[in-house]
């Protein structure tokens, strides 16, 4: 049984938030003007939001900042999915500066959830499934990536997260696509070639199952990589993003390659690039991560911080582990009687 390491929950969060931070300043530009205006992305730029704040370079936005509060929640709670937690979290998150990077779906059922303190939005046929929420999917397939699958279980965490903002079964899909295949990744069992195609097998039915098993084609048939995710697409929505950066991750031989062959796609590039860089990171571990991505990224203290004690619940989850640590019994409340 090859779990996830340490050092590949910390490659997977850092990749993540490093991925999610080089497409933030370039997210909605073209692959045409991204080349004219900036050549070939190999480093952190500053940004700017669309009310006109600047943003530092090296800062991630709302998708990575959502990912780890859901590993916050699931290390404070012994790896258990606890909706109300995290959904007050995410609520605390909306009423700051984060908001600013929040689609207005995500706001809004935010807001409903502070008001009602109902953190499980209905099942809407209808509702939007965009790449913002599958990469939440991250949290869950570490969650998931140590000891036996238990399916049930997994698609059901799935659905919890994403459903937090978001209800259509489409943007559960989603997130389920990205939470299989970074416990892939993480648990090198298949080979990078051949993610797109099991986690389609996983996710069974759908838009998103068709485009992976479209970049599964073109991968096998020797598309340059490039020419297939122009083919597929890099829009907001998780049928592009998601098979987008999956493409990225499972062509690249390096964490570098994968992330910049994400970000300089084009599109949502960062939504793009923080599930590829995830994807890469959980597969080669932090070790196979360039110095200066770690050391300019706002944040990485936290992050670098949080991997080894959701590692450590993780473990404790599965049943790997036993912790033998003796507690000190309560103190009485008044002195024992002779």
């Amino acid at each position: 049984m090859a779990n996830a390491r340490v050092d590949q929950f910390l490659g997977a969060l850092l990749g993540l938030t490093i991925g999610d931070a080089l497409g933030m300043p370039v997210r909605g530009m073209s692959r045409g003007d991204l080349t004219t205006t900036h050549g070939k992305l190999t480093s952190y730029l500053p940004g700017r939001t669309a009310d006109g704040a600047e943003i530092g370079q090296g800062e991630f936005t709302e998708e990575s900042e959502i990912t780890l509060c859901i590993v916050e929640s699931l290390t404070a709670n012994g790896g258990v999915v606890d909706v109300d937690n995290i959904g007050a979290r995410l609520t605390y998150l909306a009423r700051g500066e984060s908001k600013r990077w929040m689609s207005p779906d995500t706001l809004a059922a935010l807001e409903t959830a502070d008001a009602t303190l109902n953190f499980q939005v209905p099942m809407n046929e209808d509702a939007p499934a965009t790449g913002e929420v599958a990469s939440r999917g991250v949290a869950i397939g570490l969650l998931h990536a140590i000891g036996t699958l238990d399916a049930a279980a997994f698609r059901a965490d799935a659905e919890a997260v994403s459903r937090l903002t978001h209800g259509s079964p489409a943007a559960i899909a989603a997130t389920t696509a990205v939470a299989y295949a970074v416990r892939l990744a993480a648990r090198n069992e298949t080979p990078r070639r051949d993610w797109a195609a099991a986690v389609a097998a996983f996710v069974q039915t759908g838009e998103l199952v068709d485009r992976l098993l479209l970049a599964d084609e073109l991968l096998q048939t020797g598309t340059p990589v490039d020419d297939a995710i122009a083919r597929l697409g890099t829009g907001e929505t998780a049928a592009e993003s998601v098979p987008a950066a999956m493409l990225a991750a499972s062509t690249a031989t390096t964490f570098a390659e994968a992330v910049l062959t994400a970000v300089n796609a084009g599109g949502a590039t960062d939504t793009i690039g923080a599930i590829a860089g995830a994807l890469a990171g959980a597969a080669g571990g932090v070790n196979d991560i360039p110095q200066p991505f770690i050391d300019d990224l706002e944040g990485r203290i936290y992050v670098s911080l949080a991997a080894p004690w959701f590692f450590r619940a993780v473990l404790l989850r599965s049943g790997e582990v036993i912790d033998l640590r003796q507690r000190e019994p309560p103190r009485p409340s008044m002195p024992p009687r002779i």
